[in-house]
């Protein structure tokens, strides 16, 4: 019986020590997954909030030049083609930021989302710009296609009153279609040539360049009050 005894406690003993050991051997061998920290998914949904916001404004780019039937075929061409170049690096990054696990990987992804779009700095004013000038364009070439008729108007009135008055407006508009007629091919030549990776240099280009179509517009609204102030001599106004 004793001999009974010092068995069973051996064997206790033994299934003891066998369980502690299994149990640390599956302690040893667990993987602890750690979850990712405030800062870092503050960070990544924030990151996520930009390439949302970039998505959306491409969409809205790529519907501003499909619609602009004032640009020309090619000027369209190359504005489409970059924004869907942009839309798919856009893209890639939206589906990349959420499976990022680092600060390293955010940074890499936000530097590609600025250094190789640059949606806003850059395509944004260029498609704008493009536009605008394509209008001023068009305008331009219609005020250019009345000046025969101007000049008949003018003619006619030799010798009348109104004469003179209706000779100075008809030299101004002109000569304001002509100066912007080729001032703003130049311009429309120095913004489309602006890319992502000229930034922060272009800058300077689009305020200029915006500043000038703007001086351009304002050089039509006057070349179209020539216009009517031409209409109104052959009427016997002689004001200015």
């Amino acid at each position: 019986m004793k001999q009974l005894a010092i068995r069973s406690v051996t064997v206790i003993a033994l299934v003891a020590a066998m369980g502690f050991g299994i149990t640390a051997a599956a302690s040893a061998g667990s993987t602890t997954t750690t979850a990712p920290s405030a800062s870092f998914v503050a960070a990544q949904q924030a990151l996520e909030t930009q390439l949302a916001a970039r998505v959306t404004r491409l969409a809205h780019l790529t519907a501003d030049v499909n619609g602009a039937t004032s640009l020309s075929a090619s000027t369209s061409l190359i504005l489409q083609a970059r924004l869907s170049t942009e839309a798919a690096s856009i893209n890639t990054l939206v589906a990349k930021v959420p499976t990022d696990t680092t600060f390293a990987e955010l940074d890499a992804d936000r530097a590609a989302m600025y250094k190789d779009n640059r949606v806003y700095a850059v395509m944004s004013p260029q498609v704008f710009e493009m536009i605008e000038a394509s209008l001023v364009v068009n305008q331009l070439t219609t005020d250019q296609g009345n000046e025969a008729t101007l000049q008949t108007e003018v003619t006619s009135l030799v010798g009348m009153a109104g004469y003179q008055n209706a000779l100075n407006h008809y030299n101004n508009y002109v000569a304001r279609i002509s100066n912007w007629s080729s001032r703003i091919v130049n311009i429309q030549a120095k913004v489309l040539v602006q890319m992502p990776t000229d930034w922060p240099h272009d800058t300077n280009v689009f305020v200029n360049a915006n500043h000038q179509i703007l001086s351009a517009n304002i050089a039509l609204a006057y070349a179209n009050y020539d216009a009517a102030v031409i209409g109104l001599a052959s009427g016997g106004y002689t004001g200015s």
